[in-house]
């Protein structure tokens, strides 16, 4: 009797004990990253191309940088993350795949955003009389825009463009708008520039945000606006869609523990929720920023380690908050450094802008900084100005609530302008391709989703080669 029990015992412990069996997926492409991009990929690659595909995406959904709060189910959802879409023949045809409509955005709201935001110094809680000096801001905006334009070819759909990166666009972004006398043009530009020190950052990386196809879409000597927002009013809407058609094939909350990229294939572990899972692809597509967090368990060969470690990173936050008593009259507040000589641009890590949504007391924010920015600090910063505005006597204002809060991670790569001149994109593009691994997302094209999805598009001719 004893010995009966003693064997039940151990066959109860070995079944306790026992590892999982270990689980096995072999694909044709194998997806890192399951933001817009990465999502999109998948879905052309699947549907499209007829290609087995698996997605590994580290968050509990798809869309990446896309975030929608609701404050009631009677309410208009609020975009936290991305806002709008630029007007693209590939944002069309890839809404209306997922039966998502597309409308034109509100002339009002977006003239406010631009025009009627308040200045004020998030440091001192005080109201700045923002002077760009004597040149009108249009003609301002006409300067800049007719810059842009001459340097599109060097941020069309990517960073294809051959020859010497022109001057301009090595020079300081202060140094650029002095050249030219067109600091005034930030009167009207400032909202669209999210970097963590714009005034001396390379003005490369501000045309490649701030460039033609968003004055463009902005409408800025054109006919009006003509980028889009989804009919649902949230950008999640999209991507919630995506997951219900391909959500066999993602594996989310996932991250990769180790790679093995040979010219023969990919192989990969995977982190899971539910443990290891091994990953065997033909051809690998990284749609996630090639960060220190992102990439340091990969097998980067000396290249690829040359040329990562050559990026500076900033961090993004981004939230909606509420219960400030801002007046019902304001529809923005920003951070305008009571410093005419910078173009009133803050830098370090600071909270960029206060955005109304709606007509209720609810705003959009987002905090820029540097790498080492935390999200403690991030939250403890959004509501410390609302301290600082009612200490100053701006406004009647109390500290807000923090309604929804989100990162964005490590993100805005940029580069030296000797690297810049030194042809880096020309190298790191050099790497697409070797050991059947290909690069897309917001590192290898300016970072605006439809310009990622076309940038994507260019390289599916080679990652279908041979599969």
């Amino acid at each position: 009797m004893k010995a009966n029990n003693l064997f039940i015992l151990c066959t109860c412990f070995q079944g306790v004990f026992a590892k999982p069996k270990p689980v096995y997926h072999e694909v044709d492409v194998a997806i890192v990253g399951g933001g817009a991009t990465g999502a999109y990929a998948a879905v052309r690659l699947r549907e499209d191309y007829k290609k087995s595909v698996l997605v590994i995406e580290k968050q509990n959904r798809l869309g990446g940088h896309v975030h929608a709060y609701k404050p009631s189910d009677s309410d208009r959802p609020i975009n936290y993350g991305v806002q709008a879409y630029l007007n693209r023949k590939t944002t069309a045809a890839f809404f209306k795949r997922f039966n998502v409509g597309l409308i034109d955005p509100d002339i009002v709201s977006s003239a406010d955003l631009l025009l009627a935001t308040k200045n004020i110094d998030f440091d001192t809680g005080k109201n700045v009389d923002v002077d760009y000096g004597v040149i009108n801001a249009t003609v301002g905006l006409a300067g800049y825009a007719a810059l842009a334009i001459k340097y599109q070819p060097w941020f069309e759909n990517g960073y294809f463009q051959k020859g010497d990166v022109p001057d301009d666009l090595l020079l300081p972004f202060g140094e650029f708008l002095n050249k030219y006398q067109i600091g005034s043009s930030l009167a009207i530009l400032r909202t669209l520039i999210w970097l963590s020190d714009a005034y001396n950052t390379p003005t490369w990386f501000v045309l490649a945000v701030v460039g033609q196809p968003q004055l463009a879409a902005f409408g800025f000597g054109l006919t009006g606006p003509s980028f889009k927002w989804p009919e649902t009013y949230s950008s999640e809407t999209l991507f919630d869609r995506v997951l219900d058609l391909i959500k066999d094939d993602v594996l989310l909350e996932s991250t990769v523990a180790s790679s093995r990229r040979t010219a023969k294939g990919i192989e990969l572990v995977v982190k899971t929720p539910s443990g290891e899972q091994h990953v065997k692809a033909k051809k690998l597509l990284f749609a996630a920023t090639p960060s220190p967090d992102n990439v340091g368990t990969w097998d980067l060969d000396k290249k690829e380690k040359s040329l990562f470690s050559k990026f500076s990173w900033e961090t993004l936050y981004v939230a909606v908050v509420g219960k400030t008593d801002l007046p019902s009259d304001v529809v923005g507040i920003r951070n305008a450094p009571d410093n005419a000589t910078n173009y009133y641009l803050p830098g370090g890590d600071f909270v960029d802008a206060y955005t109304r949504a709606g007509k209720k007391d609810l705003w959009t924010t987002r905090v820029i900084g540097r790498a080492n920015l935390t999200a403690k600090k991030a939250r403890s910063m959004m509501k410390q100005v609302f301290g600082k505005i009612d200490e100053a006597g701006t406004y009647d204002v109390k500290e807000p609530n923090i309604l929804a809060f989100a990162s964005h991670g490590l993100t805005v790569p940029k580069v030296s302008p000797k690297d810049l001149q030194a042809g880096f994109y020309k190298k790191l593009y050099a790497l697409q391709g070797q050991r059947n691994t290909f690069w897309t997302g917001l590192t290898w094209a300016p970072d605006y989703t439809p310009i990622l999805w076309d940038f994507t598009e260019k390289l599916f001719p080679q990652i279908l080669t041979g599969i």
